[in-house]
């Protein structure tokens, strides 16, 4: 099986890519891959793996902020991670979160993102935050859990987050994880 992964920014796709990117997440996820999904997932770095020139897999990592114990991190939030469904189990979905993986361990404090099939990412490394999470509002920090699955998260190997304390997101419409 032979496939290239191209990594770029939002503001380096051109509108033919952003159309192909947005088609395929909508093959992928279906009817509930609305706009505010799209827009989640702009802003950010996109891992884009083509099989035989056609788009395949992604994932993109966009800016988010996030707090423990009022500290701020520099964190990145998983998006639109999905990968085909005819093409599914083969690797490709793999090869794409371990890219995302590596940047996150290599250039960010933290790595977040919501995962309804949590078990595939705890085979590469991910897992599930223990401590609970939290939505700043106008009102103040509120409870809020993920609509389903878990909240899943990646650390550098020598980070001193504690995964048992309290995490901390901004407000944004849609889904808070």
């Amino acid at each position: 099986m032979s496939f290239t992964v191209d990594v770029r920014r939002t503001d380096q796709l051109t509108p033919a890519e952003l159309a192909e990117l947005r088609a395929m997440l909508v093959e992928c996820f279906g009817p509930r891959y609305d706009e505010r999904s799209w827009q989640h997932c702009l802003g950010g770095l996109h891992y884009l793996l083509r099989y035989e020139d056609r788009l395949v897999s992604h994932g993109a990592l966009v800016p988010r902020r996030f707090r423990q114990g009022g500290q701020d991190l520099d964190g990145v939030y998983g998006e639109s991670m999905a990968t085909l469904p005819a093409l599914r189990h083969r690797g490709l979905g793999s090869v794409v979160v371990s890219m995302a993986t590596a940047e996150i361990r290599l250039h960010h404090t933290i790595g977040v993102f919501a995962a309804g099939k949590y078990e595939f990412y705890e085979r590469l490394g991910w897992r599930k935050w223990r401590g609970p999470t939290y939505v700043e509002t106008a009102q103040g920090p509120r409870p809020a859990a993920p609509a389903r699955g878990a909240v899943m998260f990646r650390l550098p190997q020598h980070s001193t987050i504690d995964p048992d304390a309290d995490l901390t997101t901004d407000w944004r419409d849609g889904d808070i994880w």
